[in-house]
């Protein structure tokens, strides 16, 4: 195997020059200088075995290219979370982007065509050009995509044949080289490291986004991240694309290649002729890539149209044909041989043989980061080819499935209720409602705040409150936001079943099903839209039921003043001598966060929570436990949830360097118990929180697993906990019911029932004892009704906080952040 792995190494340039001078390089656009072929700009061949390009090349390859080229227009647009330039490139022809400004117009109108008569309609169609938005690398160990947008980019600039000719002429193509430039880096940087190594393709060190690693591709509804931030605004504000395509990569045993439709369930918000639209450009695509040879393309598998937050999904509740492609992997670079014995079909489909899903199954065989490639532009071509031949049709899509959200919204067409939501100006928890705002305005929804009180469905609402009107073009993506979801009979989800935002936010958003009849002031700003917020507040103390009070209560902390929760949930410095009423936390506890030599996704969500509240903490590695005496720097540790596995043994010996395997081990799970016993606090999280349970042998019992969770499953859904407040201190001002999100989380029961009773006040927050699910799908709720979400165990000196959900999902729970914080302080309470 490794005289095999050699020889593709010494052959791989030769044979990639040998592809490349077999194709014809386009001629210079009349006028320009001759432009450079990526090729050349990297001085190898693109797509060649054990190769890759990082950020540097490829941007500065697209911002030669806007140099070269009048049919190029290259834009910085953004930073990424660790600073690089973020870019967009434009390709039309030349008359089209000196016309650009003319035709974001025609788009902005496309995509509210509200006050516009048929004649005005036809008028704009017959000014517009259809925008195609192709977005690239997202997860930055899918590897070929950037280097394909090179070529793409090049061929379309230069190409006079077709489809790319008309491509020019009909449309304007909008490319981002990369979603991810940091990850890119990051994961090119490892691989150069270890290529011919025995760790080439071994995962990296770390999550290659800051803090979301793949769950980047989760955060298209809630917006947390700098790159999700910038894409949306040029999607919504900036350019209103008809078609969007995110080109993807998935593991290598399946299919070669995916095209849409998707599988089953739909979502019922989603338009039907946009949903008609995705079906019909992926069938074209199965067509084409077929007829051209291309074995191994599969459609209508896999991936469904439920759920809201993906690159792909939130564009389609934008009125927007919403694509994604996912091609088989490599080894990051370094090619696979796959016997057909090893593959397996596309979910959804019985036996590796042919099916109408799948028409032409891929023999088996050497996979290369090349053969992505062309996949890649094969279905390009086919894009391409599909909205040249009729641009007017995308248009018209567009435009009409806008007109339909606004009427929907207007019940001017059945199923018009809701006719809005309301954000009562009452709501306690102003940063969640901050947050909620900046969210949706972003996303281009429209919000106004009502100018003095107000009835709806016979009730009285204050003025101040925040008015969301459907009859918006955008109006069904907030329908999708804030409505319970029902997850259709049948299979389990692929992915999130329920998501509900103002629930996982802790913000009450009201439903409005008759007329909403109250005069509102347009905002453009979260500050704006909070202005009638918060009025009745009249003591000087903070409400703990605030987010931002949390963020509060660590300043004052760290400038080394008290901080008092009195019984009411209130929160307030305490002066030096002064003797708090409730809770006191007397200083800020010595934070440390667990940070594995793997990447962690949920560990990255946790360093966002108390980034974003500016909590300080500390990243503790596998040798710094093994070291000991934690207590000399540490106060309270947080674990993530994290397997077991991974904690105890960490990466397996020969997986990467030595320096970076081995876990906690016996020392480091001794060094864990000591911190304990000697006055630590331990919170952990999820997965992590069944290890301790174990480690520390507590009597506790996960009801969803084993002989008696019976048939019980909820991977991903919104379910309501109650706070086990009645004199408990540290609970004080919390909801009496929360919503909170389970996927595949756990509840816990003591082993003795006779024990029940007595340690009930350990139990912090317990699933709720009826209709435990809010929104989504479960299985068998009955098995965790009324069991533990939240426990705290006393352990020697110290003490175990035990979360069986995740207080920081994906960065979305916003409502339950402050559950971390109060286990983070209760390790500072002045006894």
């Amino acid at each position: 195997m490794e005289e095999s792995r050699l020889l593709l190494r010494l052959l791989a340039p030769s044979l990639a020059s040998m592809a490349a001078s077999c194709s014809l390089l386009p001629a210079p656009v009349d006028g320009e200088q001759e432009i450079t072929t990526p090729a050349a700009h990297l001085g190898r061949a693109l797509g060649a075995d054990f190769e890759l390009a990082d950020w540097s090349e490829v941007s500065s390859y697209f911002e030669r290219l806007g140099r070269q080229s009048s049919r190029v227009s290259v834009q910085k647009v953004g930073e990424t979370t660790e600073g690089r330039d973020f870019l967009l490139a434009a390709i039309s022809s030349r008359e089209n982007l000196a016309a650009i400004g003319r035709l974001q117009e025609a788009a902005h109108r496309i995509a509210d065509p509200r006050g516009l008569d048929e004649e005005d309609k036809e008028a704009l169609l017959a000014r517009a050009k259809p925008f195609v938005f192709i977005s690239i690398g997202m997860h930055s160990t899918e590897t070929a995509a950037p280097q394909f947008g090179m070529e793409f980019a090049h061929l379309l600039a230069t190409s006079d044949d077709e489809p790319f000719k008309s491509a020019r002429e009909e449309m304007v193509c909008l490319i981002a080289p990369c979603l991810n430039p940091d990850g890119l880096d990051h994961v090119v940087s490892w691989y150069r490291e270890t290529v011919g190594t025995p760790y080439e393709g071994s995962g990296l060190l770390r999550l290659y986004q800051y803090y979301a690693g793949h769950d980047n591709n989760r955060d298209w509804f809630m917006l947390s991240q700098n790159e999700t931030r910038i894409v949306t605004r040029l999607l919504y504000s900036e350019w209103c694309p008809q078609v969007y395509w995110d080109v993807h990569q998935q593991g290598r045993s399946r299919e070669r290649f995916f095209v849409p439709p998707f599988r089953d369930p739909l979502n019922p918000n989603l338009d039907p002729a946009i949903i008609a639209g995705i079906g019909q450009i992926g069938t074209r695509a199965l067509f084409d890539m077929t007829r051209e040879g291309l074995t191994g393309v599969s459609t209508g598998v896999t991936y469904d149209m439920w759920w809201n937050g993906g690159n792909r999904n939130v564009p389609v509740r934008h009125n927007i044909v919403g694509l994604l492609t996912e091609a088989a992997s490599v080894n990051i670079a370094s090619p696979v041989f796959l016997p057909k014995s090893q593959l397996s079909a596309p979910r959804g489909i019985e036996g590796y043989a042919p099916s109408n899903r799948f028409p032409d199954p891929w023999p088996g065989g050497w996979w290369r980061i090349r053969d992505i490639i062309d996949y890649e532009h094969a279905f390009a071509r086919s894009l391409l080819g599909s909205i040249a031949r009729e641009p007017q049709l995308w248009l018209q899509n567009s435009l009409a499935a806008a007109q339909r959200a606004i009427d929907v919204g207007s019940r001017l067409t059945s199923g018009g209720a809701p006719r809005g939501w309301i954000l009562p100006a009452d709501n306690r928890d102003l940063g969640a409602v901050r947050r909620l705002v900046d969210t949706l305005l972003l996303s281009g929804v429209e919000l106004g705040v009502a100018r003095e009180e107000f009835r709806a469905d016979g009730r009285s609402w204050p003025g101040g409150s925040i008015v969301i009107r459907r009859n918006q073009p955008y109006g069904q993506h907030v329908k999708d936001l804030f409505e319970v979801q029902r997850y259709p009979d049948g299979d389990p989800p692929y992915d999130v079943a329920g998501w509900t935002l103002p629930l996982l936010m802790g913000v009450h958003r009201v439903e409005v099903m008759g007329e909403l009849e109250v005069s509102t002031d347009p905002v453009e700003t979260p500050t704006a839209a909070l202005a009638g917020f918060g009025k009745d507040r009249v003591s000087d103390e903070l409400d703990g039921r605030d987010s931002d009070s949390w963020r509060k209560a660590f300043e004052w902390l760290a400038q080394e003043r008290g901080v008092g929760l009195s019984s009411e949930g209130m929160l307030s410095p305490v002066e030096e001598g002064a003797e708090p009423q409730g809770l006191h936390y007397k200083e800020l506890p010595r934070i440390g966060v667990y940070s594995p030599w793997s990447g962690s996704m949920d560990e990255g969500w946790a360093r966002y929570v108390l980034d974003t509240f500016d909590v300080p903490y500390l990243s503790v590695r596998n040798e710094m436990i093994r070291a000991g005496s934690l207590n000399d720097f540490l106060d309270v540790l947080i674990i993530a949830s994290i397997s077991g596995r991974s904690l105890d043994s960490g990466r397996s010996l020969g997986s990467v360097p030595p320096e970076f395997t081995r876990g906690l081990e016996p020392e480091g799970t001794a060094a864990l118990d000591d911190f304990v016993r000697g006055g630590g606090t331990l919170v952990c999280l999820g997965r992590s929180a069944s290890w301790a349970i174990e480690l520390f042998d507590f009597p506790l019992r996960d009801v969803t697993r084993g002989e008696d969770a019976g048939d019980f499953s909820c991977p991903g859904s919104v379910l309501r906990a109650v706070p086990n407040a009645e004199n408990n201190p540290h609970l004080q001002g919390l909801p009496r019911s929360m919503a909170v999100f389970f996927a595949g989380s756990a509840a816990w029961e003591f082993e003795d029932s006779a024990k029940q009773d007595a340690d009930a006040s350990e139990v912090w927050l317990r699933y709720g004892q009826s209709r435990v699910l809010l929104s989504g799908w479960i299985r068998n709720p009955e098995a965790i009704v009324g069991k533990a979400a939240w426990i705290r165990m006393d352990h020697g000196r110290g003490q175990v906080h035990l979360f069986g959900f995740r207080p920081q999902y994906r960065g979305w729970s916003h409502g339950t952040f402050q559950l971390l914080f109060r286990a983070v302080l209760s390790a500072a309470v002045d006894s």
